[in-house]
């Protein structure tokens, strides 16, 4: 949700969710800003919850726009697009959460319409009050910058066709529209490059001990004061934990795809499944993969499906593991991010930024641990985290997840040689 504009799901009869962005005052779906989805992503058969993305990143810049007080389409009557100074403040305003650009759509609502910015330092000095906002991570502000830079170009081409090749504002809009997409594209932070520094982690293990010893269903400082929310909780963390799952393929998981006898669970890809009632549908985003349960997590589950969930209501009717509690509907995507929001604001001693995937990287710190006291060779490591992982044989995605282990392996040679350098000396009798 947002100031002016909303995403809604559509879910056709197929399964398929498709996201429209909504004037909110009329509700009715805006035409450009989904023909763009449709036309340059849906047609290249994109997982939903890319298309997802993109519709939100489209919004943010509808918002930036308003803000600024650009409109587009008389930019391109005038042959015109972004003047520099725009073009600085629309990549700034995209790193600010959701809430901060909600407050700056509230405050040009009932504010007058400030100036157009002309130069780039008038953009620094109307946006410096921007910076002290929440921002997002690096790695969402490039992506909601990229979006929204080929919306831009798709908008202009769209134009562009419109027009004879001798009208007077072909060629200036054609020049112009140019030199804002490159200008864009150089300004597209860099999610994962230089500064290492301050990138998701791992959690400690005096952090993690901590986690583990709150969720507990009887500790007096669990967050959750219903049976079944205490149970279930504790049961997600410990599967996201024990496993490296992802939160949607947890949410995911059905009763049938989990094989107590054997230990074992199967995490399947089931896009756009026609019998999923979750508007924002979580899904398998890799590879399907069987994988083995501990006795432990084994255990938990067994106890939490004969235990506090059969006490839900309408729990017999729903085929997944997980289910709300009260409903028996299967719980969703928020619900989950939610209730890492309240473990972390009300638990003292856990990472302001803990989170379902912050769990994930605690599995691969982990499991980097044990590769190294096996003694296990770099490729063949490889080839069993992307197993558990669920990625392709060419992914890239295993050093994103092993900052922290490296970090220390790196500290401890560097130490190593620094001894080696400057060896103590012995004190003299």
């Amino acid at each position: 949700m947002s100031v002016g504009f909303k995403v809604r799901n559509l879910v056709f009869q197929s399964g398929e969710r498709f996201p429209v962005l909504l004037d909110e005052e009329t509700g009715m779906p805006l035409f450009e800003p989904t023909l763009f989805v449709l036309t340059e992503l849906r047609s290249l058969n994109r997982a939903s919850a890319t298309l997802l993305q993109a519709t939100r990143a489209v919004m943010v810049a509808l918002q930036i726009f308003e803000h600024l007080g650009v409109d587009l389409s008389a930019r391109f009557d005038d042959g015109r697009v972004l003047e520099v100074g725009e073009i600085e403040a629309l990549v700034r305003l995209c790193g600010l959460t959701q809430e901060a650009l909600d407050r700056l759509s509230v405050t040009q609502v009932v504010a007058p319409r400030p100036p157009k910015v002309a130069s780039l330092e008038n953009a620094r000095q109307r946006f410096r009050k921007a910076d002290e906002h929440a921002t997002v991570s690096a790695d969402s502000a490039a992506i909601r910058l990229m979006y929204i830079r080929d919306y831009i170009a798709w908008l202009a081409r769209r134009r562009l066709l419109s027009l004879n090749h001798r009208h007077p504002t072909y060629q200036p809009l054609l020049a112009s529209s140019q030199l804002v997409i490159n200008g864009l594209s150089e300004r597209v932070p860099s999610p994962r490059g230089r500064n290492a520094v301050g990138q998701r982690q791992a959690m400690t293990k005096v952090e993690v001990e901590r986690m583990f010893q709150v969720i507990d269903p009887a500790s007096p400082e669990n967050p959750w004061k219903n049976e079944h929310a205490r149970v279930r909780n504790q049961l997600i963390i410990w599967w996201l934990q024990s496993l490296g799952l992802r939160k949607g393929e947890l949410l995911t998981i059905r009763l049938n795809d989990i094989d107590l006898r054997s230990n074992q669970v199967l995490i399947a890809r089931r896009a756009d499944d026609p019998t999923e009632t979750r508007r924002d549908a979580p899904n398998t985003k890799t590879k399907d993969r069987q994988l083995a349960l501990g006795d432990h997590l084994a255990n938990l589950t067994r106890a939490y499906i004969l235990g506090a969930r059969k006490k839900v209501r309408n729990a017999k009717r729903s085929p997944y593991l997980i289910l709300a509690t009260g409903t028996g509907r299967p719980l969703t995507l928020g619900a989950v991010n939610k209730l890492f929001v309240e473990l972390r604001t009300k638990v003292p001693g856990l990472p302001e930024e803990l989170s379902p995937h912050t769990l994930r990287h605690n599995w691969n710190d982990d499991f980097s641990k044990l590769m190294d006291q096996r003694k296990v060779g770099p490729d063949e490591e490889e080839r069993l985290r992307k197993q558990q992982m669920g990625w392709s044989d060419n992914s890239k995605m295993a050093g994103v997840y092993t900052q922290r282990h490296v970090q220390r392996k790196s500290d401890e040679a560097s130490l190593t040689l620094q001894d080696r350098m400057h060896p103590k000396r012995k004190d003299k009798p």
